[in-house]
């Protein structure tokens, strides 16, 4: 179990993006030929959402290697074109069968069934199905599959899959939210509210003024002051729930002391919910990784951002903390700027999804939500002027 010692903050980055662009580029200059360089510049395009660089640096490569090769399947299938889907799903399938490891191959599988599901190719099915016989605990396939069981109206057959995959120790949170939606989507509410656990394994409440600051809102100025002008912050993010917003990606540098020192905080604040909740029968606190790194991000909104339902893949605990909410959401009635938890009724069904249960969590300057990170969430546009400036985070098992 994650304690204070298990449960380590993510790096503190030394240099900005602009500056790491700079050094990989100079790099890949120098060693042109280099496949290692070649593979930390695409990750790089990829992770900025520069995916026609990455096509142009792998796709003309008469030999990528399978890293090279996935690399270069995620920029294709990060265009959205059929064209590029096609091509997607040839470079997947000939990293699949080059794969050194069952876990490679099934990734290489679960993004060749993405690339099919793009083609309304009905061998996705099938495709996805093996990846998950080469590696149970792919969460892309566990994903895109029970996604496209349920958009075919087959719920039962997630729910079974789910129980399947359990007898392999599978508990990332993209498997329990799938059996959550399916058991929902069967008329199992209860069921899905159990193995949500939201109301019993979250925590909210009101941070102190850490140490060397004198109240909690001098603390939040300082901490705005440096997100808002922080290096990184850009406008929008392929891939993730947001939805015109503002994001930053590694708001933890060296330039940015308040921000490290939140974090700081908040670890030893998730270390001590853990302990409080290890006693309890769920599956999700039997998944919790003996070692976790806390990895944070920054949401900022305007009058129209907001998120789309979504749950944390990557993480196993998730949360949030509120560093500047305009007054007029703190004290409103409406859901403007509000964080709503529940299940997307598109999935589940409006029955299913007003029986199930839906919560809206009012926000306020200085305040934490805890929550696993299978629980679905939303956010709504607010419509005022000022911005809503909050900090996320994941506990990722290592």
């Amino acid at each position: 179990m994650p304690q204070a010692a298990g449960l380590v903050l993510e790096p503190v980055k030394r240099i900005g993006l602009a500056q790491e662009a700079d050094l990989l580029r100079q790099a890949l200059a120098l060693r042109p030929d280099s496949r290692l360089m070649r593979k930390r510049y695409a990750a790089y395009t990829n992770q900025t959402d520069a995916f026609a660089e990455t096509i142009a640096l792998l796709g003309d490569l008469a030999d990528p290697d399978v890293d090279e090769a996935l690399l270069l399947v995620q920029a294709l299938l990060a265009s959205e074109t059929a064209a590029h889907a096609a091509r997607a799903a040839e470079v997947a399938r000939r990293a699949a069968t080059q794969a050194p490891t069952e876990r490679v191959r099934a990734q290489a599988l679960a993004d060749l069934g993405k690339a099919q599901l793009r083609l309304d190719d009905p061998a996705a099915g099938d495709t996805l199905r093996l990846a998950l016989q080469h590696d149970p605990h792919n969460k892309d396939a566990c994903k895109r599959l029970t996604s496209l069981l349920m958009a075919g109206d087959r719920p039962e057959e997630v729910v079974s899959l789910c129980a399947a995959l359990s007898e392999h120790g599978v508990a990332h949170s993209r498997f329990f939210a799938a059996w959550i939606l399916a058991l929902a989507r069967v008329g199992d509410v209860a069921a899905a509210r159990v193995l949500e656990g939201d109301r019993v394994l979250s925590l909210e409440g009101q941070l102190a003024a850490p140490a060397g600051w004198a109240s909690l809102e001098d603390f939040n100025d300082a901490l705005a002051a440096e997100l808002l002008g922080h290096p990184a912050l850009r406008f929008e993010r392929y891939g993730t729930a947001s939805e015109l917003t503002w994001r930053i990606d590694n708001p933890a540098t060296a330039d940015a002391p308040v921000v490290c020192q939140l974090l700081a905080v908040l670890r030893d604040q998730v270390a001590a919910h853990i302990d409080r909740v290890s006693s309890l029968e769920h599956p999700w606190v039997r998944a919790r990784p003996a070692t976790a790194m806390l990895h944070s991000w920054c949401v900022i909104t305007d009058s129209v951002g907001y998120e789309t339902w979504h749950v944390h893949q990557f993480g196993w605990l998730s949360g949030v903390y509120y560093v500047r909410v305009p007054e007029a959401i703190s004290s409103g009635t409406g859901p403007g700027g509000c964080l709503g938890l529940g299940l997307p009724e598109d999935i589940v069904g409006d029955d299913a999804a007003a029986r199930f249960g839906f919560r809206l969590v009012r926000p306020r300057a200085g305040m934490m939500r805890f929550f696993p990170s299978h629980v679905y969430h939303r956010t709504f546009a607010h419509a005022l002027p000022e911005r809503r400036i909050c900090l996320a985070f994941d506990i990722r098992p290592h």
